[in-house]
């Protein structure tokens, strides 16, 4: 009940492209999110193999156990590797984020983050608005499905919840 409550709540303040008005986010938006790749994975997955061509990220740091996610990626994606230092892309749940330990503050510029199931539970909302508030993050994304962290710092800090 809790999920689609706030699922409810998302669709009335969220927008599509036409209320991005950083040029960053609407060519994600339009290029890559609203890309109609017919691709048979779940939302989120299908949001990182997107995102992987879009950006040609190389590397990838996936945080806990996600053999299926590795094959799909192997699959679609044959030029990223997988790393656990400097990776393009940080993907996993916010709780394995706090789990691992893993410093924001250490992340690079171009690091894209993507936390899957933002919205699984209060605590989860929770620690994906204090993420937020970090100093270092200047762009995030909630897509609902997952959440983005962009770190650019050439980019003013906006929040943005994108209807996928």
């Amino acid at each position: 009940m809790f999920r689609f409550l706030s699922y409810i709540k998302f669709i009335f303040t969220a927008t599509n492209q036409h209320g991005v008005h950083s040029p960053f986010v609407y060519d994600y938006v339009t290029k890559c999110l609203y890309n109609k790749e017919k691709l048979k994975l779940p939302i989120t997955s299908k949001v990182l193999i997107k995102s992987l061509h879009y950006f040609n990220f190389k590397t990838v740091h996936i945080l806990g156990d996600n053999k299926m996610l590795e094959a799909a990626i192997k699959k679609f994606c044959t030029n990223v590797t997988f790393t656990e230092i400097n990776a393009d892309v940080l993907f996993g749940s916010i709780l394995d984020l706090k789990n691992d330990d893993i410093a924001i503050s250490s992340l690079s510029n171009d690091t894209m983050v993507l936390l899957d199931d933002i919205h699984k539970d209060q605590i989860s909302i929770e620690s994906w608005n204090i993420l937020k508030k970090e100093s270092q993050v200047r762009v995030t994304l909630d897509l609902f499905y997952c959440g983005i962290i962009f770190f650019r710092k050439e980019q003013v800090e906006e929040h943005f919840k994108i209807r996928i």
